[in-house]
């Protein structure tokens, strides 16, 4: 079972860039027997995009029932969404969980005071560690304060656009806030998503490939205190991401002792070894 637990499409995500097609294709070559459309569902999203971020929930399984024919089960399509927190939102995004039948729910933080980095580069101006410190500490009181997801997706999110020479996370620069975030993910039985879109944006801005991949410090950590549960998620918004640097994160994960890649269907979660994203 080989699967990217994190794709977007250009039908429900505001940013999304490819059709299902697209995907399915895209899915196909790279060796991937399963694929979580994981749309992003935004809600109070502070600025203005090509499309919404939100959508109704029974035009999005309508259409996934859709895809799923039209897939024709030589890709396994699993239907997920990304949600994106906010403190308000703990509530609603409990009730939505239910509402349809999904496979897997990823929560994620892309704002950091009010605004999404991406957008606004100002939060950049802080110390790193501080500007770290603040942005793991706001996804500790997300994994705390929720319950309705089962992965947390892209940790280090707040690296991707850092003008910084140096913008690699590390478990030094804000261990505590590291803790409180393993803990809560640990004691709820949820997973940590690693991203490897962040590690291709890393790449590209410079960073060499060794330390683009996840800070050896953070992964023993989780593991040290007894987190077990990874997800490997390409974040794809166009189809040559899909199941982005997969075999080489896989390998990279090996080597710390992390052995299964989990993922879910119909919230339950699933195993399959790393070994089999080798290529």
């Amino acid at each position: 079972m080989i699967t990217d637990s994190h794709v977007h499409t250009l039908y429900f995500s505001g940013d999304g860039k490819m059709t299902v097609e697209e995907m399915l294709e895209a899915a196909s070559r790279s060796g991937l027997t399963s694929v979580v459309i994981t749309d992003h569902y935004d809600d109070d999203f502070p600025h203005d995009m090509e499309g919404p971020m939100t959508f109704n929930l029974s035009d999005y399984y309508s259409a996934f029932c859709t895809w799923t024919k039209a897939s024709r089960g030589k890709i396994s399509l699993r239907l997920g969404i990304e949600l994106g927190y906010q403190p308000q939102l703990v509530q609603k995004y409990a009730d939505l969980s239910g509402q349809i039948p999904f496979d897997s729910i990823i929560l994620s933080n892309h704002l950091f005071e009010g605004k999404d980095p991406y957008f606004f580069r100002d939060c950049y101006d802080k110390e790193k560690s501080d500007l770290h410190n603040e942005y793991v500490s706001s996804l500790a009181n997300m994994a705390e304060e929720s319950d309705s997801f089962d992965i947390l997706g892209h940790y280090d999110y707040i690296v991707r656009y850092s003008p910084k020479e140096n913008p690699v996370m590390r478990y030094a620069d804000c261990p505590k806030a590291f803790d409180r975030l393993f803990r809560a993910l640990i004691s709820k039985g949820k997973s940590l998503e690693i991203n490897t879109r962040t590690i291709q944006k890393l790449r590209k801005s410079g960073v060499s490939e060794i330390d683009s991949f996840p800070d050896i410090e953070i992964l023993d950590q989780y593991r040290f205190l007894g987190g077990k549960r990874l997800t490997l998620g390409s974040d794809a918004h166009e189809a040559s991401s899909v199941a982005g640097l997969f075999s080489e994160t896989a390998r990279y994960l090996i080597d710390l002792g992390f052995r299964y890649n989990f993922t879910y269907i119909r919230r339950k979660e699933r195993k399959s070894r790393f070994e089999d994203f080798l290529k």
